[in-house]
């Protein structure tokens, strides 16, 4: 095997799709006007082929956005990775409120939408699409396969240093 089949790997395009339906965290890229990234993890909606989280107005990520609406997102779950290029629009008022009902009931349990999002609603005043024009994955399946094949007996809950 080589480190093209290994770096080129794509995951099922089902796969991607799947995974954005589930409650997982996702990371937001938008541009500072120095053009340095700022990186923000956020819970998010998947909803009509595009990206939604909430957040409050005041944050650094929408002060970005209305400055240049280039943005990222990318998602990591098990066995793949992810992200997307895109234009991002603010949403306000009540189409802001109904979405990010939708994002909260989408990543909350039925008792917490009710507790806890309720207090989200009282900061986050505002909803971010983005609308994905390019993207880019990778599936980590030719690597974890040719790792477990070097390691031998040793099993891959081993390959790292743990967590304090």
């Amino acid at each position: 095997m080589d480190a093209s089949e290994v770096y080129l790997a794509k995951p099922p395009p089902d796969a991607i799709a799947e995974q954005l339906q589930r409650p997982i965290n996702a990371v937001v890229g938008t541009l500072n006007p120095d053009g340095s990234i700022h990186l923000a993890f956020v819970i998010f909606l998947w909803h009509n082929d595009r990206f939604y989280f909430e957040t409050a107005s005041m944050t650094k990520k929408v002060r970005n956005i209305r400055n240049n609406p280039t943005a990222s997102f990318a998602i990591d779950p098990p066995g793949f990775m992810a992200m997307a290029e895109g234009t991002a629009r603010i949403i306000e008022g009540e189409e802001a409120e109904k979405i990010n009902r939708m994002v909260r009931e989408k990543n909350l349990t039925d008792e917490a939408v009710g507790t806890v999002g309720e207090a989200w609603g009282e900061f986050d005043d505002v909803a971010v699409e983005i609308t994905p024009h390019k993207w880019r994955s990778w599936s980590s399946a030719k690597l974890v396969e040719a790792s477990k094949e070097a390691a031998g007996d040793l099993p891959p809950d081993q390959w790292f240093v743990p967590e304090d």
